[in-house]
């Protein structure tokens, strides 16, 4: 009955998990550049085969352990793009591909991100949303009256009574062996843990990176329709487990009532 017990309790806190993964999900729907959360489960594995022996030889009788102990959850970053929607606004940019911007926090950590909604800080570098310069510290002049991001990555600019268009800078992109283990550090940004791997950094459109299009941003990927199904799921499986709970509490019961 213990074991019943704690095997139950370790599905409801996976599928309660799922449920707070779901609502963050949906919060973030309307959220540019916004990657959903994934959880996902895998049984807690048996430490001995069904088929086992001790060192003498004789069969090792069926423990939780052989049954499995219950399941334990994750979280993985969707690898999936949003839709790239128009805005019209010059320094709105989105990644059509692999890669994200590298900016630099306020600590001086690197973070990233797919939300391209860029402005100019008052330092007069481009920034992310949150006021992180990008890694790349690309400085716009005062003076500037227009600017134009190239597929390439490459911000050109008309400075003043001047015709002819001056680069700027170079916007890069990066890209990791395992980005679905990145993980949020808030504002639209993501934290690269060791699991990620080492990030691969090129210019737009090179060894396989996306290339941008300006006046465009990237929505989120959340879908609305699969969220709401997985919730449905999730909290049925929540009420099945409780009733587990609630079975084994009964016969625990039954059995403590019992006497010779």
């Amino acid at each position: 009955m213990f074991d019943a017990l704690y095997v139950a309790a370790s599905g409801m806190r996976g599928q309660q998990m799922q449920i707070d993964t779901i609502a963050h999900n949906l919060a973030n729907v309307n959220t540019n550049g916004f990657r959903r959360e994934v959880a996902s489960f895998s049984e807690v594995s048996a430490a001995v085969t069904a088929n086992a022996v001790d060192d003498a030889g004789r069969p090792v009788a069926p423990t939780s352990v052989m049954r499995g102990a219950g399941v334990t959850s994750s979280l993985a970053l969707s690898s999936l793009a949003g839709e790239l929607k128009p805005t019209g606004e010059s320094l709105d940019i989105a990644i059509d591909g692999i890669g994200f911007i590298e900016v630099i926090r306020a600590d001086g950590t690197p973070a990233y991100t797919r939300a391209g909604k860029l402005h100019i800080n008052e330092d007069r570098l481009l920034a992310a949303q949150d006021g992180s310069p990008l890694s790349a510290h690309i400085e716009i002049p005062p003076d500037v009256r227009k600017i134009d991001v190239q597929p390439d990555g490459r911000v050109m600019a008309l400075l003043g009574d001047s015709e002819e268009s001056v680069e700027l800078g170079q916007i890069e992109l990066a890209a990791f062996p395992n980005a679905t283990a990145l993980t949020a550090a808030g504002a639209n940004l993501y934290a690269a843990p060791p699991a990620a791997g080492e990030p691969q950094v090129a210019a737009p459109g090179q060894l396989g990176m996306g290339v941008l299009r300006q006046g465009f941003l990237e929505s989120s990927n959340v879908q609305l329709t699969d969220e709401l199904v997985t919730m449905m799921l999730a909290q049925r499986a929540f009420e099945l487990n409780s009733r587990v709970v609630q079975a084994a509490d009964q016969l625990l019961s039954i059995i403590n009532s019992l006497y010779r």
